[in-house]
């Protein structure tokens, strides 16, 4: 009875993992973002984190060498974006100690619902390359400060690179360095910690297979999508965030 039942529970993670990184690589973000809360009433929430850990990195590194030849256009950006929020990460570590979280997850969550509205009433919306890369710091900044403090970047920096209404091979790029800067962080800091153990390897290891498989699907889908459709599922997916924030702050 218990081989069948950790048989089912592969199958879940094996099947959530193929339906969340499909839609990763079409969009550029939402992978952990969309697997964690659907595991997570499985398997908890810590064993969740460690299961998506390692596909997470594969899909971003696939991810950046599909659209590598974006690298060039938004360079200055990330370069200052990234290097700020490798001190923002620590700043947000520093900040569980002293703040509630559910602070910034809030405040986070009512801002992304602010910049959907205006970019909903305003399509023609959205920030110069100019004025992007003046703000680059205080975003790469308040990025790690989320990260550091939540462990969700993503809708910091989702919501300022489509304001920056970026192409898709850019955009998923861009959005992937920091993804991919930081979830190595996390899985070194995880192993450090000795989270990967027994069938959290196991089954961490396992999901790597349908990210492998579904991940080029996923960019050939996300290469045919008009750019309207995809600043649509931006929008969608930076929403789902945001009321994830709002949930795990209640």
């Amino acid at each position: 009875m218990e081989g069948r039942s950790r048989s089912i529970e592969l199958a879940l993670i094996l099947g959530v993992m193929a339906f969340t990184f499909l839609v990763k690589a079409v969009v550029g973000f939402g992978g952990p973002l969309l697997a964690i809360p659907m595991l997570a009433p499985f398997l908890g929430v810590e064993d969740s984190v460690v299961v998506v850990a390692l596909g997470n990195i594969v899909a971003n590194v696939m991810l950046l060498w599909a659209n590598r030849t974006a690298a060039g256009t938004t360079r200055p950006i990330l370069i200052r974006a990234v290097s700020a929020g490798a001190l923002g990460v620590a700043g947000g570590s520093y900040l569980l100690t002293v703040l509630d979280d559910r602070v910034l997850s809030i405040a986070l969550a009512v801002s992304v619902f602010i910049y959907i509205a205006l970019a909903l009433a305003r399509p023609d919306f959205h920030l110069t390359r100019e004025r992007g890369l003046r703000i680059a710091v205080p975003v790469g900044v308040v990025g790690g400060l989320m990260h550091g403090a939540t462990g969700n970047s993503g809708t910091v920096f989702g919501t300022y690179l489509h304001a920056l209404s970026l192409p898709r091979p850019e955009f998923v790029f861009a959005v992937t360095i920091p993804f991919l800067a930081f979830g190595t962080v996390q899985v070194f800091t995880l192993a450090a910690l000795g989270s990967f153990v027994g069938d959290r390897l196991l089954q961490s290891i396992l999901s790597i297979v349908p990210v492998w498989v579904v991940t080029p699907i996923g960019a050939r889908i996300g290469d045919r999508l008009k750019s309207k459709t995809f600043s649509r599922l931006v929008l969608a997916l930076l929403g789902f965030s945001g009321l994830v924030l709002l949930v795990s702050a209640v």
